[in-house]
C-alpha cells in the first residue's frame, strides 16, 4: 500500500476532537471529588477522542492549513534531504445519528503527489466489530476498503502508532495514579534547521511554555499486552482539562519514545472541550521525529451537516478538486 495512503488514515480519527459547541455532556459529566488512575485515564479518552462534543472541520482558511511534518532519523538525514511535509483537511462526527456507529471521520490529502487521496474511517458502538478504512484513490479512480489496522502498526513516515491515535481504549492498560504535580517546564517542539525550512514548515510552532506551572496527574499505564513495543508509559495529565501534555514511554527500564501536546482552548464552558494545537513525538534512540500542527484558524465548528456527508462519494468529489 502507498506510504502516503497509511499517513492520512490516521489524521481523520486524530483530529476528531475539533468539534463542538452546542455539544452535550451530560452522559458523560464533569468528575467531582478525587480521581484514580482509571478514572483519570477514562477522562482522557473521553476528551482525546470526541466522546464530549458533536462534529467539526479542520478546512484550510486563506494560507493556514494543518499539515504533518516527518523527518528520518539523525543518521538518515544527509545534506538537503528535507522533513515530508503532508497538508491536510478533516471533517469528524462523533454522535452519528445511527445507534451502531462511534463515529465517523473524514481526511483529505492537500498536497504533494497523494493530492486527493483521501480516507472514511467508521468506528462502531460495538467494540468486538473492528472498524472500517475506505480509501479514495486518486490516481487510480478507485475505493479500497480494508480493515482495522494492529495497534503497533504506524503511519509510513511517522512515529506514530494506530493504538497512540485511536485503538487504545482505558482497559488495554493497567492505570496508577503517581501523584499530583505541576508541570515542571516548556513542551518541545520540532526544531528544524535552515535546509529544511520551507514555505510549509517556517509556519511550525517553537516549543510551548504556557503550560509551565500547571496543576498536573501523574499517571502511569502498564500495558496488559504481552511482549508489547512498551512496558508502560507516564503522562502529565491537566487537572482541570484532562489534556495529556506528555507522555514517556519506557522498555526496559529505558526512555524510548516522548510525545508533547499543546492542548488549547476552544472557548466552552466545559474546559475539557479542547483542541491539540500541536503533537510532536520524538524517538529517542534514533532521534526521528513528527510533528502535526492544526491552526486554530482553520477550525470550524458545529457545521450544519447531514451523516451522508461523511460517505464514499464525498471522498470521490473532494479528491477531484
Amino acid at each position: 500500500m502507498p506510504k502516503n495512503i497509511l499517513l492520512i488514515s490516521g489524521l481523520g480519527v486524530l483530529l476528531a476532537v475539533f468539534s463542538s459547541a452546542g455539544a452535550s455532556t451530560t452522559h458523560f459529566p464533569y468528575p467531582q471529588g478525587e480521581l484514580n488512575g482509571l478514572q483519570i485515564a477514562e477522562q482522557v479518552y473521553a476528551v482525546a477522542h470526541g466522546q464530549l462534543v458533536r462534529n467539526a472541520v479542520s478546512q484550510k482558511n486563506g494560507k493556514d492549513i494543518a499539515m504533518v511534518v516527518n523527518r528520518a532519523p539523525i543518521e538518515k538525514r544527509k545534506s538537503g534531504r528535507r522533513p515530508i511535509v503532508n497538508t491536510f483537511e478533516t471533517y469528524g462526527n462523533s454522535h452519528p445519528q445511527n445507534p451502531e456507529l462511534e463515529s465517523m471521520q473524514m481526511a483529505i490529502v492537500m498536497s504533494g503527489k497523494a493530492r486527493g487521496t483521501g480516507i472514511l474511517f467508521v468506528s462502531y458502538s460495538d467494540k468486538s466489530r473492528p472498524s472500517i478504512m475506505s480509501l479514495w484513490l486518486p490516481a487510480l479512480r478507485k475505493i479500497r476498503r480494508i480493515n482495522e489496522p494492529q495497534h503497533e502498526d504506524t503511519w509510513v513516515g511517522t512515529n506514530l502508532t494506530y493504538g497512540e491515535l485511536v485503538l487504545r481504549r482505558p482497559e488495554h492498560e493497567v492505570h496508577e495514579l503517581l501523584k499530583k504535580d505541576v508541570l515542571q517546564d516548556c513542551l518541545p517542539a520540532m526544531k528544524l534547521v535552515p535546509a529544511e525550512i520551507n514555505r510549509y514548515t517556517k509556519k511550525l510552532p517553537g516549543p510551548q511554555c504556557e503550560h509551565k506551572g500547571k496543576a498536573v496527574y501523574v499517571v502511569k499505564s502498564t500495558t496488559k499486552f504481552e511482549n508489547w513495543w512498551y512496558d508502560y508509559h507516564i503522562s502529565e495529565v491537566d487537572r482541570k482539562t484532562f489534556g495529556i501534555y506528555r507522555t514517556v514511554y519506557f522498555k526496559d527500564g529505558r526512555k524510548i519514545k516522548t510525545i508533547a501536546i499543546d492542548w488549547q482552548s476552544l472557548g466552552q464552558e466545559d474546559p475539557r472541550i479542547i483542541y491539540p494545537r500541536y503533537i510532536y513525538a520524538v524517538t529517542l534512540e534514533n532521534g526521528m521525529d513528527s510533528m502535526v500542527y492544526v491552526p486554530r484558524s482553520t477550525i470550524r465548528l458545529n457545521q450544519d451537516l447531514p451523516d451522508g456527508f461523511w460517505s464514499e462519494k464525498t471522498l470521490k468529489k473532494y479528491g477531484k478538486r
